[in-house]
């Protein structure tokens, strides 16, 4: 019983450690940060763990990410940390910080935030999480949208309408350094605004911080920007579903932290990742598979127990031998006690002195077998015991027919006699 269950507990791993996972991973839209760090770090999860199968999903940003998220379409996700999320989502990682950017031309006039007023800005499309993040701000500043000329757009069209000149500024969330950003201020000989009042803007939202876009980010010579640009900064998240199996979390987080170097060879962000808070004061839950692989050095259960759990087990397997033997000892003297009357049995056969005590002996041969399977379906005899009782039964069955032969004989030859019994049996007893 004991090997079987240990048996059946070594296929039950063996299985959860063989079988494929597919994982499915919203990492908005193809030109951004994100989505190069998912495609990375699929690409090094392949080489390390290749039963799991991931496949990165073009969306169009945080907000969409978290919806697909919440609504269990993917696994996992690349959501903007101010952006809400379902009861069944869990943190992985901070993959880096992203960081508000305000795009424009340099001969522009404009300088501040507040300088937009009346003016053409480009925003990403609506119902996308750097769309949000913008009214936030904005509301922040007191513009509204009767005091902006607003354009949407997908990234490629808002670029468009910069170069083209058909908006002022352009606003992203992006990561300091991004080449999206970097070809736009190049190509138009833009800067960066400075947002200030992070520490502020905080008290309305958590999630946010103060940031900082640092000199030289966008070109060194000359500096672009010229100095460091204060602004707000918001961690890209990596977040699972909490259903994903925590030994699958597990492996994905040892890639992000013990694979870091293969991660930023291909793409350099990734060293920005960082683990969650161990304490829990996370905006959201920490994921189990991250709390395992924490824990990956710690002593397991088993480990930490090992001598008491053997003493049980050795006491168990003592206790269960002993009981074992006490069940067949049981056994055994139930079983010689039928062994005996049977014997008994056979012997008065043999000295029955007419047919209406054979028959008699036959009925309580009968009546004696309608015991032992009444034993038998009790538990108190086994199979193995109840086949060695059947040659004790045949044996009794067999001198029961013996005196029969005998009795028939007796009575053709002398009618009314009686044979003698067969020698060792009881003399008749008559009348």
């Amino acid at each position: 019983m004991i090997a079987g269950l240990c048996l059946a507990l070594a296929g039950l791993w063996y299985w959860q450690t063989s079988r494929e996972h597919t994982l499915l991973v919203a990492a908005g839209q193809r030109s951004g940060q994100a989505f190069s760090t998912i495609e990375a770090f699929r690409e090094v999860v392949a080489r390390h763990y290749p039963e799991i199968e991931i496949e990165v999903f073009e969306t169009r940003g945080s907000l969409h990410n978290a919806k697909l998220l919440d609504d269990g379409a993917v696994q996992l996700a690349t959501v903007q940390a101010d952006q809400a999320t379902g009861r069944g989502t869990r943190m992985v990682a901070a993959l880096y910080p992203d960081t508000f950017q305000i795009v424009v031309r340099s001969d522009s006039g404009i300088d501040t935030v507040s300088d937009l007023i009346g003016k053409r800005i480009a925003l990403p499309p609506e119902q996308s999480g750097e769309y949000e993040a913008f009214w936030f701000l904005a509301n922040y500043y007191a513009l509204t949208n009767e005091s902006l000329k607003v354009f949407t757009g997908t990234e490629r069209t808002t670029n468009w309408l910069l170069l083209n000149g058909d908006v002022d500024a352009l606003f992203r969330v992006r990561a300091p350094g991004d080449m999206s950003i970097l070809r736009l201020i190049k190509q138009i000989d833009g800067k960066i605004l400075p947002i200030p009042q992070a520490a502020a803007l905080r008290l309305r939202h958590p999630a946010l911080e103060t940031g900082s876009i640092p000199q030289g980010s966008y070109n060194g010579r000359p500096a672009v920007p010229s100095s460091d640009v204060e602004t707000i900064s918001v961690e890209k998240l990596l977040l699972a579903r909490e259903s994903v199996p925590a030994d699958v979390v597990a492996k994905l987080t040892s890639v992000l932290f013990e694979h870091r170097r293969e991660l930023m060879e291909i793409v350099p962000i990734a060293g920005l990742i960082t683990a969650p808070d161990p304490s829990g004061q996370t905006l959201v839950p920490v994921h189990a598979g991250v709390r395992a692989f924490w824990d990956r050095d710690k002593p397991s259960f088993l480990q930490q127990n090992a001598e008491p759990i053997a003493l049980m087990v050795s006491i168990a397997v003592i206790a269960m031998s002993g009981y074992l033997q006490l069940v067949n000892r049981r056994r055994k003297k139930v079983m010689d006690g039928f062994n005996r009357e049977l014997i008994d049995l056979a012997h008065d056969a043999r000295g029955a002195a007419n047919f209406a005590e054979l028959d008699e002996y036959n009925n309580k041969l009968a009546a004696f077998v309608a015991r032992v399977v009444h034993a038998t379906e009790r538990g108190r005899i086994n199979a193995t015991e109840f086949t060695l009782f059947n040659f004790t039964y045949d044996a009794v069955e067999d001198a029961i027919k013996d005196r029969q032969i005998q009795l028939e004989r007796a009575e053709r030859r002398h009618p009314g006699d009686t044979p003698a019994p067969a020698e060792g049996s009881p003399p008749a007893v008559t009348a």
